[in-house]
C-alpha cells in the first residue's frame, strides 16, 4: 500500500530523515522496548531509508532540483500546498492497521515541528488530509475503504487540531 506524504521543511532531507528516525523510534518506543518491533536506518549516499514492522519511508536524495521544483508546483496547483520534500511511504499489508495509527502520531509531531505546509495522500491522488499556513484540513469525502481509517478517533492520534473539508466540492470531481 503506497502513500505519499509532502512536507515544506528548511531542513535538509539529510537532517529530515534523522528527525524523522527518531520520531519513529519515539512513537515506537513501547514496542522496541518489547522487541516487537525494529526500526532501521537503511540510509545511503542516494536515498534516506527507514523501516520498521508496519511501513518503511524514503526521502530520495537524488531527486533533481526540476523535478522537486515541477511536484512542487503541481501540489500547489492541485492541492494549494507548498511543500517541497517529497516522502515515500509503504505499508506492509498485514499491520496496516496499525501502522496507520503509527504513522499518525508520527505526522502529528512532525505538524507540530512547524507551521509549513503539508499533504497525505493514497493511490487516489486526492489528500486524505492537508495543512495549509497552519490549518489542518481533513477530506470528508471518502470511499468506504478509506472511511474505515479515516475516523475521528484515529484522527485524535494527531493531536492536533483540524476542519473537516470536501477536497472534492471545487475540484469537480465527484466519487
Amino acid at each position: 500500500m503506497d502513500y505519499r506524504l509532502s512536507i515544506g521543511s528548511n531542513l535538509s532531507r539529510e537532517a529530515l530523515g534523522k528527525l524523522l528516525y527518531n520520531m519513529i523510534c519515539e512513537v515506537l518506543v513501547m514496542e522496541i522496548n518489547f522487541y516487537e518491533v525494529e526500526v532501521k536506518d537503511w540510509s545511503d549516499t542516494r536515498q534516506v531509508s527507514i523501516s520498521c514492522t508496519y511501513f518503511s519511508i524514503s526521502i530520495n536524495l537524488d531527486d533533481e532540483d526540476d523535478y522537486l521544483e515541477r511536484f512542487r508546483e503541481m501540489n500547489l496547483e492541485d492541492h494549494g500546498v507548498d511543500t517541497n520534500v517529497l516522502i515515500s511511504i509503504q505499508f506492509i499489508s498485514r499491520t496496516f492497521d496499525i501502522g496507520w495509527l503509527k504513522l499518525l502520531e508520527v505526522i502529528g509531531k512532525l505538524l507540530r515541528l512547524n507551521d509549513q505546509d503539508l499533504v497525505v495522500e493514497d493511490d487516489s491522488s486526492y489528500p486524505l488530509l492537508k495543512r495549509i499556513k497552519g490549518r489542518l484540513f481533513i477530506n470528508n469525502n471518502l470511499d468506504e475503504y478509506q472511511t474505515r481509517y479515516i475516523t475521528k478517533e484515529n484522527l485524535e492520534l494527531l493531536n492536533y487540531p483540524y476542519l473537516e473539508e470536501d477536497f472534492f466540492k471545487d475540484s469537480g470531481y465527484r466519487r
